[in-house]
């Protein structure tokens, strides 16, 4: 049966966007975090060491990750954020503080709230269909394309640096904190 897990999360990882893997990520690193928890509560030290090295390697992961080049200031800054989790998650460890773990979890689950909004799902995709309108002049069809259906997932491409949208730079820059392409 082990394997058998082992073979879906390895299908998963591969078959699923940049920016869905960014989404597991936050979402493993909260649940080792509220597992380790848990375990302080039960006294159960080691697993509780055991999570929380989890949620650190979850973390630096990110971290790692981070394309400073494009990413410029953003990129720093959740640089910054990370380091700055991950020295609170090694003090709660020590202390068997869970009033740290709670900071942790709230400031990674602020970020993972930021990225699932800027982040389409294959669902969202589906669910809105593109909008296409004729250019009167040219003859030319012009498609005007959602936030959900656009293929850089709303962040502008060389041949689309126009986008209409209004959170276009906001998005773009978020999109190159990790290297673009989520």
């Amino acid at each position: 049966m082990h394997k058998a897990a082992q073979a879906y999360l390895s299908t998963q990882v591969h078959t699923t966007s940049k920016g869905e893997l960014l989404l597991m990520l936050y979402d493993a690193a909260i649940k080792f975090m509220k597992q380790a928890k848990v375990k302080i509560n039960e006294k159960d030290y080691a697993a509780k060491g055991i999570l929380i090295s989890k949620a650190i390697e979850v973390i630096s992961e990110l971290t790692a990750s981070l394309n400073k080049e494009k990413g410029g200031e953003l990129a720093e800054n959740l640089s910054k954020l990370y380091i700055f989790c991950n020295t609170r998650l090694l003090q709660a460890n020590l202390k068997m503080d869970t009033q740290k773990l709670d900071e942790v979890i709230k400031i990674i689950d602020g970020i993972a709230s930021a990225y699932r909004e800027i982040i389409p799902t294959e669902e969202a995709r589906a669910a809105v269909p593109l909008q296409t309108t004729a250019s009167a002049s040219s003859g030319t069809t012009n498609v005007n394309r959602s936030f959900v259906n656009d293929a850089g997932y709303g962040m502008p491409t060389p041949s689309a640096q126009n986008m209409p949208s209004p959170n276009a730079l906001r998005l773009k820059k978020a999109a190159n904190a990790y290297g673009g392409g989520i």
